[in-house]
C-alpha cells in the first residue's frame, strides 16, 4: 500500500516532456514578447546608447639599419629589432604630442585610454610581400576622428624616433670626440716631452767627428794592401738619427694638434646641435627640429599608401546585439513561463 503510494506521489512530481512543451505553448505570447521587447531594448541600446568605434589602419613599414652614417662618423643604433621600433609608437612622449595636437581633454582621454585605442599587428605576409611591415589599428568615434588621429599618431611617432635617434647621435658623438682630445692631449704633451730631450740630447751630440777620430785607409792597386791611413772628418751618425728624431717629433706634434683642432671643431658644430634640441624641448615642439644631422628615419619608416578614412563602425553591432538580446529575452520568457506555470499554480 505505502509503495503505491510514493508511486503515485513520484508521477505527480514528475513533469514529462509533453506537459513542459504544452505548458510553454500555453504561455507562448508571453514568451515572444519577452523576446521581442528584450531585442529591441538590446538594438536600441547598441544604436543610441552605446559609441560607435571607428577603425583606421595604418600599415607601417620599418627598415631601420644597424648603423647610423654621419658627417662625424658611424654611430650604432641602441634598438636592433623593428618590433622594439614599432612598440614605441605607444611610447608617453607619443601619446602625450599626440593628446595635445588633437585638443583632448586630458581628464577625458588620459595616456592609457588612448593607448587602449591603438593596436598593433604584423600584417600577413602571405598577402604583403613587404618585410618588416606593421599593421596599427587606431579607433575613434567617428571617421573624421578616426583618420586624423592616425595621421597624427604617425607625425608624432616619426618625429619621435628622428628626435631620439639624432640626440642619441649627437650626445655619442660630443662623448666621442671629448674622450678623443683628452687621449690626444695626453699624446700631444708626451710627444712634447720627447722633442724637448731630443733637442737637449741633440745640442749635446757633436755634429761632427773630428779628425784623429775617423780615418780612411788608402790601399795601393798593386798589392791591395794598405799602405797607410789619412785621418778625416765625419758627420757623426747619432747626431743624425737625433735629428731625424726631432723631425719626426715635431710632425707628430703637428697631426696630433690638427686632430685636436678638428675634434674641437666638430664638439662646437655638435654644440649648436645640441643647443638647437634644447630649444626645441623648452619650445614645447612649436617647430620642427632644425638640425644638420643627416636624418635616417624618413627614409626608414614610412607608409607604403596613405590612411583612409573608414565607411563603416566596427563596433558595435546592431544586428548582433540584437539577436543577443532576443536570446536573452527568450530565456528570461521561458523561466518566466515555467515558473508562473509550475510554483505560482502549487503555491
Amino acid at each position: 500500500m505505502n509503495e503505491n503510494q510514493n508511486n503515485v506521489q513520484y508521477y505527480r512530481n514528475e513533469i514529462d516532456l509533453k506537459e513542459l512543451i504544452l505548458a510553454l505553448w500555453k504561455r507562448k505570447k508571453m514568451i515572444i514578447s519577452f523576446t521581442l521587447v528584450f531585442a529591441i531594448l538590446a538594438g536600441l541600446f547598441s544604436k543610441f546608447v552605446i559609441s560607435p568605434v571607428y577603425d583606421t589602419k595604418l600599415n607601417i613599414v620599418i627598415s631601420m639599419p644597424e648603423v647610423y652614417s654621419t658627417r662625424y662618423g658611424d654611430y650604432t643604433l641602441p634598438i636592433t629589432t623593428n618590433d622594439q621600433y614599432i612598440k614605441l609608437i605607444t611610447s608617453n612622449d607619443v601619446l602625450i604630442n599626440t593628446i595635445k595636437d588633437m585638443e583632448y581633454d586630458t581628464v577625458e582621454i588620459s595616456l592609457e585610454k588612448l593607448r587602449k585605442r591603438i593596436a598593433i599587428g604584423n600584417v600577413d605576409t602571405k598577402t604583403n610581400t613587404i618585410q618588416n611591415s606593421f599593421e596599427v589599428t587606431v579607433s575613434a568615434d567617428n571617421p573624421e576622428e578616426s583618420l586624423k588621429l592616425a595621421q597624427t599618431l604617425f607625425a608624432n611617432y616619426i618625429e619621435f624616433i628622428d628626435v631620439m635617434t639624432k640626440e642619441r647621435a649627437i650626445n655619442y658623438f660630443i662623448n666621442n670626440f671629448s674622450m678623443n682630445i683628452k687621449s690626444l692631449e695626453n699624446k700631444l704633451k708626451s710627444t712634447r716631452d720627447i722633442l724637448s730631450t731630443n733637442e737637449e740630447l741633440l745640442a749635446e751630440t757633436p755634429q761632427i767627428i773630428t779628425k784623429g777620430e775617423a780615418s780612411i785607409e788608402i790601399q795601393t792597386q798593386l798589392t791591395d794592401k794598405s799602405d797607410y791611413v789619412v785621418p778625416v772628418n765625419t758627420v757623426n751618425p747619432n747626431y743624425i738619427k737625433i735629428e731625424n728624431d726631432i723631425v719626426e717629433n715635431k710632425q707628430s706634434i703637428n697631426i696630433i694638434e690638427n686632430s685636436i683642432m678638428m675634434n674641437n671643431q666638430y664638439i662646437s658644430e655638435l654644440g649648436v646641435e645640441k643647443q638647437a634640441l634644447n630649444k626645441y624641448y623648452e619650445t614645447g615642439r612649436a617647430k620642427k627640429l632644425e638640425s644638420s644631422v643627416i636624418g635616417v628615419v624618413e627614409t626608414s619608416v614610412y607608409l607604403p599608401s596613405p590612411p583612409v578614412a573608414p565607411t563603416q563602425k566596427t563596433s558595435p553591432s546592431n544586428s548582433l546585439n540584437t539577436i543577443i538580446g532576443a536570446v536573452i529575452g527568450g530565456m528570461i520568457g521561458v523561466m518566466t513561463a515555467l515558473i508562473k506555470e509550475y510554483w505560482v499554480k502549487e503555491a
